[in-house]
């Protein structure tokens, strides 16, 4: 919940730095859900990662620098993860890894020319993630036993690529968007000398967002 309000308070203050009436900057407040994973293997051998659904959502304020091209700034709080399947001696279960990410993607972005109502827009840039918290989930198989501890292998700090496409749909005098988008992690997340050995894992994952612009 903390996180959360802390999330709230940069969005708001982000678009309370958009000039209500500067006619080059846009602000836009998104939310929607992701599916991520990660990619590389455990120490132990190879490994086959599962998807895990989660959360994101913030804002984002956009500078239109010339016709179709613009900058977009956001602010955004990401939840990640992976799951794979374990067998520690008598233990079989599910391993899930969760994080909490506040993330600053920096994107250029080109929005189509449409005579109606819905204009296509792409986009393609960075992005800066700050790990709020981490988790371990260990869930047994044969008698559903979940056990639950702070992780303490992951990084607090991750970048990497993101890119996506949308659609802005312009309904009487409100503007709405959605969009998909795909973020490919640059950086090992696993501490060296953790738990985890010689792992090298990276962050991967899609997200879908609504959003209304301002």
């Amino acid at each position: 919940m903390q996180n959360l309000k802390l999330l709230l308070l940069l969005s708001v203050a982000l678009l309370l730095a958009v000039p209500s009436n500067a006619q080059r900057i846009t602000g836009v407040m998104k939310l929607g859900m992701t599916q991520t994973t990660f990619s590389g293997d455990l120490a132990s051998g190879p490994t086959t990662w599962e998807n895990v659904a989660g959360l994101v959502g913030g804002g984002a304020a956009e500078l239109r620098i010339v016709r179709g091209l613009s900058a977009v700034g956001e602010v955004l709080y990401y939840r990640m993860g992976a799951k794979t399947r374990v067998q520690y001696n008598d233990f079989p279960g599910i391993l899930t890894s969760r994080s909490s990410y506040l993330t600053f993607p920096i994107l250029g972005q080109f929005r189509f020319e449409s005579s109606g109502t819905v204009r296509p827009r792409i986009f393609l840039g960075g992005a800066a993630l700050y790990a709020l918290e981490s988790v371990i989930i260990a869930e047994s198989t044969t008698d559903g036993q979940i056990f639950v501890e702070e992780d303490d292998s992951i990084e607090t700090f991750d970048y990497g690529l993101m890119f996506g496409a949308g659609l802005d749909l312009y309904l009487a005098s409100q503007r709405f968007t959605i969009e998909a988008r795909s973020f490919r992690g640059r950086n090992d997340v696993t501490k060296p000398h953790s738990e985890t050995g010689d792992s090298v894992l990276t962050n991967q994952g899609w997200a879908i967002m609504l959003g209304v612009l301002f």
